[in-house]
């Protein structure tokens, strides 16, 4: 059934509280414990792989759990989206409110610990939400739109918070020229993203619960055979190329993603050396190009199908946020200290996430096509399986960028705890041009090699639908 644009942006409103999350980590989370509190890179790498172990267990377990539930009232997805909100906007606040007086290694152990618990937390809402979406919709373009209100919302509210953030919390003082040294700042910032984010789930889940009388009744299992079936169902998956093709594709470009959310701080401060107030305009870029990814995405599926649109918008991505470091390299990029080095820095962002946006709302509707041609194979849907590997897909290679940043920082001889451009090398800072760069670029172009082999396009999903009803 066609589902009105009311229980879209409902739907799509939860998923702020991933884009919430993201830019909480985004620009302060790295830096926040490296140069505040002098944490090694190394060591900040290391957290984010240790919190993945929890992923690998709850994200499948989640998944399997929320496709057999069952509740007449609140049906399979919604119990579990409920539940997310409290512990997501604790963890979150928790998170950068350490105890003073930590030794480093028991800096570390708090980074484990709680970003593993914002990690799970935002499982229980991710992986039934995105399950959610799948069951909203069969139509094979409204899926697009559907998960194009997703991505939007994940997109759009937290640069709006990051540049109030910015400009209240972090704005410069006498004590702090510089406002992202300000220590205190981080704790009060945190607490109002973790209510915003756990007040966004709420209205969500409240505001879809209309819908789950029309959604897809569980299929009884038993608790533990349900366990011992998501192994058997991944190594089902495995065989399909639609599938593994997907999966991978997603991998890398979040790797890409993982990193550049890392070096955000790093680039703006070291490299193109922009104020506070500067830096809180380069957020909105990713806001707007959530906003023209909820048009194009639908139009660029409809006009090029899915696959083809997923490649357009991967090559744009790689060279809009390559190019202010690749021109700059070349000495064709403008001047730290030229007017137009912001307005033409905006620019790039801009298009570099509105063909992100693009590239993510496609190919997340894309493996809910991947769910149906496992069921006519298996006579089996199990959204939220699937999209638990989506999710994992997102926090693992998200988290392996992190970790590969800790590395690159560590590499490049990067200093801590440095609050003027003086104390960093220049050789540092043409490190940093380096990994924004070819680093960046490579990484984005070579997720075309695996999503070229994804066999699903409109007349063979009909097929497959076809299947399905007889």
């Amino acid at each position: 059934m066609k589902r009105t644009r009311r229980i879209k942006i409902l739907y799509g409103l939860g998923f702020s509280s991933m884009g919430i999350k993201d830019a909480l980590f985004q620009l302060f989370l790295f830096f926040y414990f490296s140069q505040i509190l002098g944490l090694s890179g190394t060591y900040t790498g290391l957290a984010t792989i240790i919190a993945l172990f929890f992923d690998a267990i709850t994200d499948p377990w989640v998944g399997t759990l929320s496709d057999r539930w069952e509740s007449k009232k609140f049906g399979r997805r919604h119990p579990f989206m409920y539940l997310a909100a409290l512990p997501l906007g604790l963890s979150l606040f928790l998170l950068f409110t350490p105890p003073a007086g930590l030794v480093e290694f028991e800096l570390f152990l708090w980074l484990c610990f709680f970003s593993a618990l914002v990690r799970v937390a935002l499982t229980f809402f991710l992986v039934p939400g995105m399950s959610l979406g799948a069951e909203l919709s069969d139509d094979y373009e409204e899926r697009t739109s559907i998960t194009s209100y997703r991505v939007m919302f994940s997109s759009l509210v937290g640069p709006f918070l990051l540049m109030f953030g910015l400009l209240v919390f972090f704005k410069p003082t006498e004590q702090y020229t510089n406002g992202l040294f300000n220590e205190a700042a981080y704790s009060k910032f945190a607490l109002l993203c973790g209510i915003l984010a756990a007040l966004v789930i709420l209205i969500s889940t409240y505001g879809t619960q209309s819908t789950i009388p029309s959604l897809p009744k569980p299929k009884k299992l038993s608790p533990s055979k349900g366990i011992a079936a998501t192994w058997k169902t991944l190594g089902k998956a495995l065989q399909l190329k639609s599938y593994t093709s997907l999966v991978i594709y997603i991998m890398v470009i979040y790797i890409g993603l993982g990193i550049g959310m890392v070096f955000t701080t790093y680039f703006t401060t070291y490299f193109f050396e922009l104020s506070e107030k500067e830096l809180a305009l380069l957020p909105m870029s990713s806001a707007f190009g959530g906003l023209c990814a909820l048009a194009l995405a639908p139009a660029m599926g409809k006009r090029f199908d899915k696959k083809k649109s997923v490649i357009i918008s991967t090559v744009a991505l790689g060279c809009f946020f390559s190019s202010p470091y690749l021109l700059r390299i070349a000495n064709l990029f403008p001047e730290n200290n030229s007017p137009l080095l912001l307005p033409i820095y905006f620019i790039t962002l801009w298009g570099a996430y509105t063909s992100l946006w693009i590239a993510i709302s496609i190919s997340n509707s894309m493996m809910a096509e991947v769910v149906d041609e496992f069921e006519s194979h298996h006579q089996k849907r199990n959204e939220g399986f699937f999209f638990s590997t989506m999710s994992f897909a997102y926090k693992c290679t998200v988290g392996f960028g992190y970790f590969f940043a800790g590395l690159l920082l560590d590499f490049i001889a990067f200093p801590k705890q440095v609050t003027q451009i003086e104390q960093v090398s220049q050789e540092s800072i043409n490190g940093l041009g380096m990994i924004g760069g070819p680093l960046v670029l490579a990484i984005y172009l070579s997720s075309l090699l695996f999503i070229i082999y994804y066999p699903i396009n409109k007349e063979s999903h009909q097929l497959i639908k076809n299947k399905i009803n007889q």
